[in-house]
């Protein structure tokens, strides 16, 4: 907030001095402006870097856990066939498969529909600028 000089009344003040506040007052507001952008950033990168630790420790976690699922499924089915090269083999496969499947559908799917409205976006305003381009000319 900019606040008046506390000195001699304004009556008596050049228009030299008083461009010289203001400039002085402009830096200081733009000074603290600067300053609280500083500290949300610093804020907000904080944050970020504790819910992207949390996300890796949790992916880890998860991960681990899909690998033990795995083995035990693994086993599980070698004791049913009878072979445990078999069970893997077998459990192996159908991981295998679910992936494939998760990758085909999401290539079926194509682009995001959000990002296919930023898409959309960008190429309707480059459309425009060649065509103001062109009309320029």
């Amino acid at each position: 907030m900019l606040r008046r000089p506390a000195g001699p009344s304004q009556e008596g003040r050049s228009v030299g001095g008083l461009i010289e506040d203001l400039l002085g007052q402009l830096g200081h507001f733009i000074d603290q402006k600067l300053n609280l952008l500083r500290l949300e950033l610093e804020h907000n990168l904080a944050l970020l870097v504790r819910h992207l630790l949390i996300l890796v420790i949790g992916g880890a976690i998860a991960a681990l856990g899909l690998v033990l699922v795995a083995v035990a499924l693994a086993f599980w089915v070698a004791g049913l066939l009878g072979s445990t090269s078999t069970g893997f083999a077998l459990t192996g496969l159908v991981f295998l498969a679910l992936g494939g499947i998760i990758v085909g559908v999401c290539v079926r799917r194509g682009v995001d529909p959000s990002r296919r409205h930023a898409l959309q976006r960008t190429a309707e305003g480059l459309r425009k600028d060649v065509q103001w381009l062109n009309n320029g000319r």
